[in-house]
């Protein structure tokens, strides 16, 4: 208590300081305040890239549905299935009906209607690089499109589907391909 006091007297003593710094009278001066992060639905950690051509695989329930957009952090889906928020369920995710990760956890976070929205939990390194290049690609292709008018998923898609195969190598164990005789 004796703490907040002193802070508080601080605090005071720098406002009346700059006050007096900067020629206010004290019926001139203003107060400042900051509101903190809101835990609002609508509050968003990064940007969101709407999709097409994207599924998610889900192990239970057993359902596929369509991805509406993609973010850093976590996915947007619809499916007309019960999905409990809170709920961490594990997932396949699907680029035109090709698998891109597997063994994808996500953790449910809102739930409006047919639409889900899930945040990714406990990405390993190759998942999380996985879906970096998978947001750019989407950003990129946005941006051309933008600029250009037309669609580019294809151009999209094989990039996509490039660094998957490169990510599978990446994760799978070398064999040698020849005995070594000592």
């Amino acid at each position: 208590m004796a703490s907040e006091d002193n802070e508080s007297g601080i605090v005071d003593r720098l406002k009346d300081k700059l006050n007096r710094m900067l020629g206010r009278k004290e019926s001139e001066t203003f107060d400042i305040s900051f509101k903190g992060k809101t835990d609002s639905p609508s509050a968003r950690a990064a940007f969101r890239i709407h999709v097409n051509n994207m599924q998610i695989v889900c192990r239970d329930p057993r359902v596929k549905c369509r991805i509406n957009d993609i973010s850093a952090n976590g996915i947007g889906f619809t499916s007309s299935k019960e999905f409990p928020v809170g709920e961490i369920i594990e997932s396949v995710l699907l680029w035109s009906g090709k698998p891109v990760l597997k063994n994808l956890k996500l953790k449910i976070v809102r739930r409006k209607e047919k639409l889900v929205g899930c945040e990714f939990h406990e990405l390993d390194k190759n998942q999380d690089k996985v879906v970096s290049k998978i947001v750019v690609a989407a950003q990129k292709r946005a941006i051309k499109c933008t600029k250009l008018g037309k669609k580019t998923d294809d151009e999209t898609e094989n990039e996509i589907i490039k660094v998957a195969k490169n990510q599978a190598k990446r994760g799978s164990k070398k064999t040698p391909s020849k005995k070594i005789e000592l």
